[in-house]
């Protein structure tokens, strides 16, 4: 069981966060290299509109190798001022390895100079079977001007038998109706070494209240701290494709479809489907 549980360690570091699940507009860089980014990503700091969302979502994962399907079910609200400022906070179900968590998490987004905006994010599990003990992440994103954006990040997670970090750098441009993005993340569990994934994903927006679909394909290693062996690096390599389309003024929907080859351990096939409202 403690070694199964050290197997899941960096794979739980690697999920979308639940952020995403409250509507907050998470970029890709804080995500890990093998997931879809939420499609709502940018939205209220591009809009620099003044909106609360509720926004309640499924998704279904198959694994191949005899793993049993993950399941997760979230409920979120994000509240956005006209200045980029924003409040979000989700509540979270997961059923990962047969393994039961609840999670919750809560965040702030604060605009620090015209070109400047600064977010933090904490989470806990009361469970924390599969899901981190706690976590905070810190993100900057810089608006360089003439369509293009840098973003840092560093994600921090403590398990029960592990400590893990992500941190990443992305570089996008906005040219019209499109969006394209690279970002190099950098992984390291407590006690191994350091590992390289690479991402890149485009976006295409469309219609008067800013739909999308994009596109997501990633390849590199992550590190794995599987006792009694010890550190083992795996080859990954995902494609997904993500969306937002708005149904009406005030409702719309978020769908995702990725392929995730976890090296020899497993194929993770993922779809899922969020409902949200905008009040």
């Amino acid at each position: 069981m403690r070694s199964a549980r050290l197997l899941l360690v960096l794979a739980a570091l690697l999920l979308p966060g639940t952020s995403t699940a409250a509507g907050q507009a998470n970029p890709p860089d804080e995500l890990g290299p093998g997931e879809a980014p939420s499609s709502d990503a940018g939205a209220a700091s591009i809009s620099g509109a003044h909106d609360t969302r509720l926004h309640l979502g499924v998704a279904y994962e198959h694994l191949s190798n005899g793993y049993g399907p993950w399941r997760s079910a979230s409920l979120g609200l994000h509240a956005s001022g006209r200045d980029g400022g924003a409040l979000y906070a989700a509540v979270q179900e997961t059923t990962r390895f047969m393994q039961r968590d609840y999670e919750v998490m809560a965040g702030a987004q604060h605009r620090l100079s015209s070109r400047l905006m600064a977010v933090v994010e904490a989470e806990t599990s009361p469970s924390h079977h599969v899901s981190a003990t706690w976590g905070v992440l810190g993100r900057l994103e810089l608006d360089a001007g003439n369509g293009w954006g840098v973003h840092a990040s560093l994600r921090h997670r403590r398990y029960t038998a592990a400590t893990a970090d992500l941190s990443s750098m992305t570089l996008e441009r906005y040219l019209g109706r499109y969006r394209a993005a690279y970002t190099l993340y950098v992984s390291r569990l407590d006690g191994g070494g350091v590992s390289a994934s690479h991402r890149v994903h485009g976006d295409l927006y469309y219609g008067r209240l800013s739909s999308s679909v994009g596109v997501g394909v990633s390849v590199g290693e992550e590190l794995e701290n599987v006792q009694p062996i010890g550190v083992l690096e795996t080859q990954v390599r995902a494609a997904a494709v993500v969306g937002r389309q708005w149904l009406t003024p005030t409702w719309f929907v978020m769908y995702d479809a990725l392929l995730h080859e976890q090296g020899a351990l497993y194929t993770r096939r993922r779809l899922s489907l969020s409902l949200g409202h905008r009040f």
